[in-house]
């Protein structure tokens, strides 16, 4: 693999945290791979630096540090999709640093703590939820003494990017890079069918087939609570990875494909040229399937004795899908995240769209 799988306790508060861990290495040439080996780590370039004094890996100042923020459904192994398809084109005179947490109640990171009587009346389960996966990023670039991070992003990740850097901007470089971004419905707008823009306070619009007519359902109420659609969703979220061991594979990617663009196919058969785009079916089973933090080295526990720490630890509930789902069913307003018409040209966030982008439906 291109990653590391990493965990990190709380000493303070008893929360793990398990996340991804890649390091491209800078200034090497293209016939070497910039890919770093966990044994190498600490030797490349002088980077990764070991203080003794307090037993802490230090990232070095003249490195990058990156943030990825997966979508709703992976976890933090869909890094390693990122960086095996990234590393090719790598070329920088610096080392690059990726790290990617599994958020709360996910992949045997400890999930959000509920929200007390006096914060009932001014934070919700959703803020407490996104306000606890940014504390713990926090938490573990201050474990590695990186100063400042880039943020990337992928479609539901986007509301936990903008997040952190809206709760932590002395902590970002201020650059945001994202696909597929996933756009907070405005509260007098939750049901935005036509593509038009309804939301007078925001200049924003997208074309109709890019808006899910079931997400504008759910919006609306017509399937029930938010609690209990993002409850049931999270459920099928979650069944994703027996999903992909039980049907067979080829039939999975044949599936998969109708749903792309010619030039989209071109780009898949060219990534996965071999046993017609089997290794495919079998890279998204292992990004979805992390289970309870599966194959994590904690870096500031002796993992022999994890288990005998346990009663100290904040317990995963598993209900990190539900509440990532939960997120997406919420408005700018629910979230305290209302995006705003008029800001320097320097802060704005530029959208890109191609013609025939569109929702993948619900068979694809």
């Amino acid at each position: 693999r291109s990653i590391s799988l990493k965990a990190y306790r709380c000493p303070q508060t008893g929360r793990d945290i398990h996340y991804s861990f890649a390091h491209l290495r800078g200034g090497r040439q293209q016939s070497s791979s910039p890919l770093s080996s966990n044994n190498d780590e600490a030797q490349t370039n002088n980077i990764l630096k070991n203080d003794e004094s307090n037993n802490t890996t230090i990232i070095g100042p003249s490195a990058a540090c990156w943030i990825f923020f997966y979508p709703a459904g992976p976890n933090r192994r869909l890094l390693e999709a990122v960086i095996s398809r990234y590393t090719p084109e790598f070329q920088c005179d610096r080392d690059v640093f990726f790290i990617c947490l599994n958020r709360p109640g996910k992949g045997g990171t400890s999930s959000s703590s509920s929200i007390t009587a006096t914060d009932a009346s001014n934070i919700s389960p959703e803020q407490e939820y996104i306000r606890t996966a940014c504390n713990d990023i926090i938490t573990i670039i201050d474990y590695y003494q990186v100063p400042k991070v880039s943020l990337l992003y992928m479609c539901a990740g986007s509301t936990f990017a903008y997040s952190f850097a809206k709760l932590h901007s002395e902590r970002t470089t201020g650059y945001i890079l994202g696909t597929s971004s996933w756009i907070l419905r405005h509260d007098g707008n939750r049901s935005n069918d036509e593509g038009s823009n309804a939301d007078s306070t925001i200049d924003y619009s997208t074309p109709s087939n890019m808006n899910s007519k079931i997400h504008s359902w759910a919006m609306r109420g017509y399937f029930g609570s938010k609690s209990m659609v993002s409850s049931l969703a999270g459920g099928v979220v979650g069944s994703v990875p027996g999903l992909f061991n039980s049907l067979p594979q080829h039939w999975v990617v044949d599936g998969f494909k109708k749903e792309l663009s010619d030039n989209e196919r071109k780009e898949f058969d060219a990534q996965y040229p071999e046993d017609g785009g089997v290794a495919f079916v079998k890279m998204m089973t292992w990004s979805h399937g992390d289970g309870d933090g599966d194959g994590s080295i904690f870096v500031n526990v002796d993992n022999s004795i994890v288990d005998e720490s346990n009663g100290n630890r904040i317990p995963n509930r598993n209900d990190g899908n539900a509440k990532d789902i939960a997120v997406c069913l919420s408005t700018q307003q629910d979230l305290g995240m209302e995006y705003k018409p008029s800001v320097p040209k320097q802060k704005r966030v530029l959208l890109w769209h191609g013609e025939n982008d569109r929702m993948v439906s619900v068979a694809g």
